[in-house]
C-alpha cells in the first residue's frame, strides 16, 4: 500500500513515500522495486523529491550492499557533473561514506574524493571531503597510512585555520577508532609536524592524538619516541603539556625494561606528574580536561608503584586552588581511586579534606557530594573499629550540618545512598530520616523510610558486643529487615530490593540460630546438652546451605546487574559456604578442605545453581570488600586452629570458636549494592507461541496419535544502555512436559532444549512433542538468556516460565469439549 504512492502524479506524495522508505530501510533493504524507484527519483526535476531520494539513498546504502554497489556510479556522475548544483553536491558527498560494503567500491569512492579535493578547494567542500575520507577509511581499514599523510599535508600547508584544525580532528578520530592501523612512520610524522604548527589549538590537537595513540596498542610503536615527546611536557599550553606527560607515562608502562630502571622511570614519572599538577594554571581553557588526563595517569601510576609521602600530602593540598566544583569532582574521584590501592596511607589526609569541606561547602554546594564521597572512600577499606568510630564521631558531625543546610534534597539522598553502599549506616540513617520528613509523595516517603529502617537495623547490629546482646540485636534486626522487605516490595521499581532484603534476613536468622545453639551448651543439662547441640548445629548447617542456595538463585536472575553487585552477592554466598563448612568441620572432625572455588554467576558451569551437600570452601575472596577480608581472616583462623576442632564430642571450645567466627562476619555491616538503587542496563524478553495460547484456563486441543508442533518466537528488548555489562548472544529454550491427569500408566516425557542464536534481537525455536496417551498435560517453557561467556541467566532479567496447558483426546471427544465450552460461554454472556 505504501509502494503504490510512488506512482502518484504529486511530487510531494512521492517525496513523503521516499522518506518513509528511508525510515524503514533496515526492513526493506533488499527490495528491488524500492531500489528502482529511488534510482528514478534521483533524476527527478522536483527538488523536494530529489531531497527525499537523497535521504532514502543514504539510509539504504547503510543496510544494502547491492543497492550501494548499484547506485555508486550514479552518485559519482552526479557529484562530478557540471549540471549538478553546488548545494546538491554537498548533500551527495556524505552518501559516499556509506559505500564501503566491498573493497572495489570503497577504492573507487576514495579515488573519486581525492580527485574532487583539488577541483573544489572551497572550505565547505574540503572539510566535507576530508570527513568523508576519514569515515570511509575507518569503515574499511584501507589506506590508513596514505590518509594520515593526506591529513598531515592539509594540517601543515593549508592557509586556512579551519581546514588545519579539521584535518587534525580527523586524525584524532582515526586514533580513537582504529589505533591499531597506525604505523611507526605515521606516528613519527605527526610528532615531527608539531613544531611546524602555527596555533596552540593545532599543537594541542596533535599532542592529544599522540596521547590517544599511547593509550592503545599503538604504544608499542612509540617506544623510540619517548624522548622526543618529553620536551612538550613543558609547553605553555595546559592541554598539550598534560597530553605529553600522559603519553610519556603510557610509553614507560609499555616499555620492556629491567626492574631497577623501571623503578627509576616510575619515580621520575610520579615527580613529573605531581609537578604538572602543582604548576597547572586552572584559569586557562580546557583546564578541567588537562586535569583529568594528568590524574588518570597518576591513578595508573599508583597501581604500579607506591607513591611517596610528598605525593600523598601534595594532592589534597591542591583542593583550595581549584576554581570550580567540576575541578573538585575530578580531583576527588582520582584521590578516591588512588586511595583504594593503599587506603591506610591516605587517612592522615582526612583533616585537610574535612576543613576544605567546611570552608567551601557553604559557598559552593556542588562540591559537597564529591568531597563527602571521598571521605567515605578513604575509610571504607578499614577493618579497624577505631577508624569507623573516628568517622562517626569526627566527620559526621561536620558533614551532616553542611548537608542539611547548604545542599539540595537530591544531594543529601545521593550522599546517603553512597553511605549505604559503603557501609556507613549511621550517616545514612540520619539523612534518610531527615529527607523522609520533607518529601510529599507517599511512594518516595515509604522508600526513604524503608532505607532508614534498614540503616537503623544495621546500626543496632553493629552496636552489640556480647553474645547475648548480639543474639537480641540479631532478632530485632531480622524483624526490622523482614518488615522493610515487605514495604520495599510495594514501592521498588523491580523485585531485586525485596529479594535482597529477604535473603539478608534469612542470613541473619541463620547466624542467630547458630549463636543460640552455641548457648545451649551452657544452659542445657550436661547429659543431653551434647546431643541437643549437635542436632541444632546440624540444623544450622542446613540453614546456611539454604541461604547459600538462595544467594545463588538470586544471582542467576540478575542479567542486568553491574559487576560490583555480583561480586558482593558472591561474597555473601561464600560467607554462607564458609560458615556451613566450619560447622561441618566441628561436627565431622575432618579438616577444612581448601582451596576450592565457589562458582559465581559469571562462570559457565552450572554448579552455582545447586550447592553440594559437602562443601569445599573457597579461599579466593574479594578483599576489596570488608566482608572479603573478614572471610579470609576467619578461614585463616580455622586453618590455624584446625587440630582443636577435631576433638569428640563438641565442647565449649567448639561453640566459643563458632561464636567468634559468626561475630567476625556479623561485625561487617551489610551493604546495599548498586543494583538496589539504580539499573543502567535493562533487558526484556517478549515471547509468542504458535499455536497461540487460548484464554486463561483453556488448554490447547490436540488429537490423539498426533504430535504437538510448538513454535516459540521471541524478541529481546533493551532499555537504558544496552549491552553495558553483558550482551545477549543466544536464548536457551527448555520445554518440560508434565502429566496432569491421565488414565493408566503415565508415559515418559523427556524435556527438550534448544539454544538459538539471536539474529537482530530475534530468535525462533521449534519443538515437536509426542503426547501418546489421552489426558491433560502442561508444558513448562523456560527461556534463559545466554551471554558471551555461555552463562545462562533466568528470572526477571532473563525470562519467566510460561505454562502451556494441553488436552489430548479423540476427535469426537474434542468436538464435544468445544461444544461444552461454547455453551458455557453463552450462558455467561
Amino acid at each position: 500500500r505504501i509502494y503504490s504512492v510512488v506512482h502518484s502524479n504529486d511530487p510531494v506524495a512521492r517525496a513523503v513515500t521516499l522518506r518513509v522508505f528511508g525510515s524503514i530501510a533496515s526492513v526493506i533493504a533488499e527490495r528491488k522495486s524500492v531500489h528502482h524507484c529511488i534510482h528514478r527519483s534521483l533524476e527527478s526535476h522536483d527538488q523536494v523529491e530529489v531531497d527525499a531520494a537523497l535521504l532514502a539513498t543514504s539510509q539504504l546504502c547503510r543496510h544494502s550492499s547491492a543497492f550501494a554497489s548499484g547506485v555508486s556510479e550514479k552518485i559519482a556522475n552526479m557529484v562530478q557533473g557540471l549540471m549538478t548544483p553546488v548545494d546538491m553536491k554537498l548533500k551527495l558527498i556524505p552518501i559516499l561514506e556509506q559505500l564501503h560494503h566491498n573493497i572495489d567500491t570503497a577504492t573507487q569512492v576514495r579515488e573519486l574524493c581525492l580527485r574532487l579535493l583539488p577541483r573544489y578547494p572551497a572550505l565547505s567542500f574540503v572539510v566535507l571531503l576530508l570527513h568523508t575520507l576519514t569515515r570511509l577509511a575507518t569503515a574499511t581499514l584501507l589506506h590508513i597510512p596514505h590518509h594520515v599523510v593526506l591529513l598531515l599535508d592539509y594540517a601543515q600547508h593549508d592557509a586556512r585555520k579551519v581546514v588545519r584544525c579539521k584535518a587534525l580532528q580527523e586524525m584524532l578520530a582515526l586514533a580513537t577508532a582504529v589505533p591499531h592501523t597506525w604505523t611507526h612512520s605515521c606516528i613519527s610524522s605527526l610528532l615531527s609536524a608539531v613544531d611546524k604548527m602555527v596555533t596552540d589549538k593545532e599543537k594541542d590537537l596533535a599532542l592529544l592524538t599522540l596521547y590517544k595513540l599511547s593509550g592503545s596498542v599503538a604504544v608499542h610503536s612509540m617506544a623510540s619516541l619517548k624522548d622526543s615527546i618529553a620536551p612538550y611536557s613543558y609547553t605553555h599550553t595546559l592541554l598539550g603539556s598534560a597530553c605529553a606527560v600522559a603519553a610519556v607515562t603510557n610509553i614507560v608502562f609499555a616499555s620492556p625494561i629491567d626492574q631497577e630502571q623501571s623503578a627509576d622511570e616510575l619515580e621520575q614519572m610520579s615527580v613529573l606528574l605531581i609537578e604538572s599538577l602543582v604548576v597547572m594554571d586552572h584559569s586557562q581553557p580546557n583546564s578541567a580536561a588537562a586535569l583529568r588526563i594528568v590524574l588518570l595517569s597518576l591513578v595508573k601510576l599508583s597501581s604500579h608503584t607506591k607513591l611517596s609521602m610528598q605525593s600523598l600530602n601534595t594532592l589534597p593540598a591542591l583542593l583550595p586552588s581549584l576554581p570550580s566544583p567540576r575541578h573538585v569532582a575530578i580531583l576527588c574521584k582520582a584521590l578516591a581511586s588512588v586511595a583504594g590501592v593503599t587506603p591506610d596511607a591516605w587517612r592522615h589526609t582526612t583533616p585537610p579534606i574535612t576543613r576544605f569541606l567546611e570552608s567551601r561547602g557553604p559557598t559552593q554546594p556542588d562540591t559537597i557530594l564529591p568531597l563527602a564521597t571521598l571521605l567515605m572512600e578513604l575509610h571504607r577499606g578499614s577493618t579497624d573499629t577505631c577508624q569507623h568510630r573516628s568517622f562517626n564521631t569526627r566527620i559526621i558531625p561536620s558533614l551532616q550540618p553542611i548537608l542539611c543546610q547548604h545542599s539540595s534534597l537530591w544531594t543529601q539522598y545521593t550522599v546517603a545512598r553512597k553511605a549505604s553502599m559503603l557501609g556507613f549506616h549511621e550517616l545514612s540513617e540520619a539523612i534518610y530520616l531527615s529527607i523522609s520528613e520533607k518529601v510529599t509523595a507517599l511512594r518516595f516517603r515509604s522508600w526513604l523510610y524503608a532505607l532508614h529502617r534498614f540503616s537503623a537495623a544495621q546500626n543496632l547490629l553493629q552496636g552489640a558486643d556480647g553474645l547475648a546482646s548480639l543474639i537480641t540485636a540479631l532478632q530485632e534486626a531480622s524483624a526490622i529487615t523482614s518488615s522493610t522487605a515487605l514495604l520495599v516490595k510495594t514501592v521498588a521499581p523491580s523485585s531485586f530490593p525485596a529479594d535482597y532484603l529477604t535473603a539478608v534476613c534469612a542470613l541473619m536468622d541463620a547466624h542467630c540460630c547458630l549463636l543460640s545453639s552455641c548457648v545451649t551448651l551452657h544452659t542445657a543439662p550436661s547429659h543431653c546438652s551434647h546431643l541437643t547441640l549437635e542436632q541444632k548445629l546440624q540444623h544450622s548447617v542446613q540453614q546456611f546451605q539454604r541461604v547459600a542456595k538462595q544467594w545463588s538463585t538470586l544471582q542467576s536472575c540478575l542479567f542486568d546487574a553491574d559487576p560490583s553487585t555480583l561480586d558482593y552477592l558472591t561474597l555473601l554466598q561464600q560467607s554462607c559456604v564458609l560458615m556451613a563448612s566450619i560447622i561441618s568441620t566441628a561436627l565431622s572432625c575432618r579438616p577444612l578442605v581448601s582451596p576450592a572455588r565457589v562458582s559465581t554467576p559469571m562462570d559457565t558451569t552450572p554448579s552455582s545453581s545447586s550447592l553440594p551437600v559437602s562443601f569445599e570452601v573457597s579461599d579466593n575472596f574479594n578483599t576489596g570488600y570488608l566482608l572479603g577480608q573478614a572471610c579470609r581472616s576467619v578461614l585463616q583462623s580455622v586453618q590455624s586452629n584446625g587440630d582443636s576442632l577435631q576433638s569428640i564430642p563438641v565442647t565449649q571450645e567448639h561453640t566459643s570458636f563458632l561464636s567468634k567466627c559468626s561475630h567476625a562476619l556479623l561485625h561487617v555491616p551489610f551493604l546495599l549494592p548498586k543494583l538496589f538503587f539504580t539499573r543502567l542496563q535493562h533487558t526484556t524478553l517478549k515471547l509468542e507461541f504458535s499455536p497461540s495460547l487460548p484464554p486463561a484456563g483453556q488448554p490447547i486441543l490436540l488429537t490423539l496419535s498426533s504430535y504437538l508442533a510448538l513454535k516459540v518466537e521471541g524478541v529481546v528488548g533493551h532499555l537504558g544502555k544496552p549491552n553495558k555489562y553483558r550482551k545477549v548472544v543466544a536464548v536457551s529454550v527448555e520445554v518440560i512436559p508434565k502429566v496432569e491427569k491421565i488414565d493408566g500408566k503415565p508415559p515418559s516425557l523427556p524435556p527438550l532444549e534448544k539454544v538459538e542464536v539471536l539474529s537482530k534481537d530475534y530468535f525462533q525455536a521449534d519443538f515437536l512433542l509426542p503426547l501418546p496417551s489421552p489426558g491433560s498435560y502442561s508444558l513448562s517453557v523456560q527461556p534463559c538468556l545466554v551471554d558471551e561467556g555461555g552463562r545462562p541467566w533466568t528470572g526477571p532479567g532473563g525470562a519467566c516460565t510460561t505454562v502451556v496447558p494441553v488436552l489430548v483426546d479423540t476427535q469426537d471427544n474434542l468436538q464435544q469439549y468445544k461444544l461444552q465450552q461454547q455453551q458455557q460461554q453463552q450462558q455467561e454472556n
